[in-house]
C-alpha cells in the first residue's frame, strides 16, 4: 500500500495478513500441514503452481496431509507487501525460500512467491485463495 495515513482496516487487514502467512510456514515445518486448512476460509483455495489446486477446507486438509516433514526444514517468508484493502478482504505477495537440512548442512531447496487473496471471516483474516509459485 502506497498511502500516506494508515487506515484501522488496513492496520488490521496487514496484522492478520501477517499472522496467516506466518501460521501457515510454522505448522508446516513442524509436520501440523492438516492444520493449515484451518488457515483458510471453509470455500478457500490453494494452489501450488504445477502441482495441484486444493478447493475447500476438506480438500486442503487432505492435500496438505501428504506433506510430511522428511527432516528439518524452514519455510521462510519475506517482504510482504499488501496491494489492495478493503473491509474485508486484501491481496498481498510475499517471498519465501524453502530451507531443508541435509547431511551437508542447511541448503536453499527452493525460492518463490506467494500471492495471496484474504477475507475476513468471523473476525478473522483467512486465505481465501493461495497461490504458491516457483521461480525457475
Amino acid at each position: 500500500m502506497t498511502t500516506s495515513t494508515t487506515t484501522p482496516i488496513e492496520v488490521s487487514a496487514l496484522h492478520g495478513a501477517q499472522q496467516a502467512i506466518a501460521s501457515y510456514a510454522q505448522l508446516l515445518d513442524t509436520g501440523r500441514a492438516e492444520e493449515v486448512a484451518d488457515l483458510f476460509t471453509p470455500d478457500g483455495v490453494a494452489e501450488i503452481t504445477g502441482m495441484a489446486t486444493f478447493a475447500g477446507r476438506e480438500a486442503i486438509r487432505a492435500g496438505y496431509a501428504g506433506f510430511t516433514v522428511q527432516s528439518p526444514q524452514l519455510h521462510l517468508v519475506t517482504n510482504t507487501v499488501l496491494t489492495s484493502v478493503t473491509e474485508d478482504e486484501a491481496t498481498a505477495v510475499s517471498n519465501l525460500a524453502f530451507f531443508h537440512r541435509g547431511k551437508d548442512g542447511w541448503t536453499v531447496e527452493l525460492a518463490g512467491r506467494y500471492d495471496d487473496t484474504l477475507r475476513l471471516h468471523e473476525g478473522v483474516w483467512k486465505f481465501a485463495r493461495r497461490v504458491t509459485s516457483f521461480f525457475a
